[in-house]
Parts: structure tokens; sequence; C-alpha cells
């Protein structure tokens, strides 16, 4: 199975229907309020571009451009259980990652930038995610819970490249370029819970965008899983996996802006539910 998280999920919940209703066995089921604050750790592979109209349209890679390893970035969550069956979450984490290289390249265009030849390119890429969701869990008991929602991936890309030796034809020339978008993406998701014990518990969910509309084409998977456990019915820790599968094109007035990118990483945290 692709995801297997949420077939677990799935699975354990179908298990468990048999169980008596009553209160959770488990508090993560029942926390009106719940707060994540930690850490993530998210590496970016993959191809961009930013093309000025009627400028060549090759696409630079993260890999060719020594872009390195994510660094950690603060990461937050939070969860409104506003009913027992209905939930609003949202969510932010992102990564900065930096390079640089000195190597010849056939091309690199980028913006208004078009080089060729020996080359130094200093990188610089960033991306925010906002995430906003409301779901329906339509079956729960006192060991798991399954549901379904939607909400909004709102992406925020930072890149710029700052490049030297030659230049639109010029030798010795140094020019900078930067990309700067924030993308509205509406997704439909899955969700679940299940309490393995009192303390532990296992969460995840998976998101999905495919639609072209206004400016924006092409498609986003997001797929995240939690482990956690409670030290007391109130605080807990936990650790994670996100992985975001993202190929997006947005044109604006004069320039297209392209992403084929896979985000991938660990994330630690602190929880606090109540």
């Amino acid at each position: 199975m692709k995801y297997p998280t949420f077939g677990l999920l799935l699975a354990a919940l179908v298990s468990s229907s048999t169980l008596a209703a009553g209160n959770s066995l488990n508090p993560i089921l029942d926390d009106s309020w719940n707060f994540r604050l930690g850490a993530t750790y998210l590496d970016a592979k993959g191809t961009f571009s930013s093309t000025i109209q009627g400028e060549p349209t090759d696409k630079l890679s993260t890999d060719d451009l020594n872009v390195a390893d994510g660094n950690t970035t603060p990461a937050f969550g939070a969860r409104w259980r506003f009913t027992d069956r209905w939930r609003a979450t949202f969510n932010y984490f992102g990564t900065d990652n930096d390079g640089r290289v000195r190597r010849n390249f056939d091309d690199l265009n980028f913006g208004p930038i078009t080089a060729t030849g020996f080359l130094e390119v200093e990188t610089s890429f960033k991306t925010d995610f906002y995430v906003a969701q409301v779901g329906y869990s339509f079956l729960k008991n006192e060991r798991a819970e399954l549901g379904l929602g939607g909400g909004l991936h709102v992406v925020s890309f930072d890149t710029a490249l700052k490049v030297r030796g030659k230049i639109n034809g010029k030798s010795g020339s140094e020019k900078s370029s930067e990309s700067d978008l924030t993308v509205p993406l509406p997704n439909i998701l899955g969700f679940g819970t299940y309490a393995f014990t009192p303390r532990l518990s296992l969460d995840g969910g998976i998101g999905w965008f495919g639609l072209d509309y206004d400016d924006y084409s092409g498609n986003l998977v997001a797929v995240n899983a939690n482990l956690e456990y409670r030290f007391t019915d109130n605080f807990g820790v936990g650790v994670g996996y996100n992985f975001i599968d993202m190929d997006l094109e947005i044109e604006q007035s004069r320039r297209t802006d392209t992403y084929d990118l896979d985000y991938k990483g660990p994330v630690l945290y602190l929880s606090a539910g109540f």
C-alpha cells in the first residue's frame, strides 16, 4: 500500500469497532484543545524554475545547484474539537535550504538571468507550509477515529539565486533574482487516530490537491504520521514524519513559476491537551 500509516489506522479502527461505547481509552481522542510545539528537519529535492515570458524554460535541479539538506526549523500545530465529531486544525512547518556551486552550465535560466559557461551560483530556497482544515469523524469509538474533511495548504516560496560569470552575454557579470510567491491550494483530507494504550497513540492523515483553477495548476499530496506518548492526561511528547509531493505551475502576468519537489523529514514535538 502506498500510504501504510493511514491503512494501519483504518484497519485498527475497523478491528476495534465492536468495542462498547464509553469513555475514550486515550485522552487524545477527547481533548477539546490540543497544541503541539516542536521542530522539524525537512529536505527538499526536485526541480524549479522562474521564467519570464518568451525566455527559455529549463528547470533548475536542487542537486545541480548543490542545495543542501534542510535546517532544523520550528513546527506548530493546534486542534480544536468543537464537538465530539467535528474538529478544526492548523499546522505550520517549513524548510530553509541554501546552496553554493561553481561549475560549468550549458544553460542557467532564472527570471531575468540567462547565463552559460563556468558559473558561481548561490541559492537560497525557503518554503513555508500553513495548513488549515476542518474535519468530521464519521467513525469513532473509545480506541480510534476515522474522518474526512477539507481545507487549505497555503505554500509560501522564497527562492533566490545570485549568479557570477557570463550572464546575458556579458562575461564577468554578477546578477541576482528572486521569486517570492504565496499559493493557496484547497485540498481534501482523510485522517485517523488509534490509541494503543491510555498513554500511547498513533495519528496521521493524507491531504490531496489536484485542480486547475485561477493561475494555478498541478497536484499536491501531503502525508503525515505521529506517534505520541502522554506522560499525564494533559502533557506528552511525540515524534512524527512529514512527506509532501508537489508539482505546481503558477502563471502570472509576465512570469511562469514551476515547482516539482518532494519534501520529507522528521518532526519532534511536545504536546498539551485539555
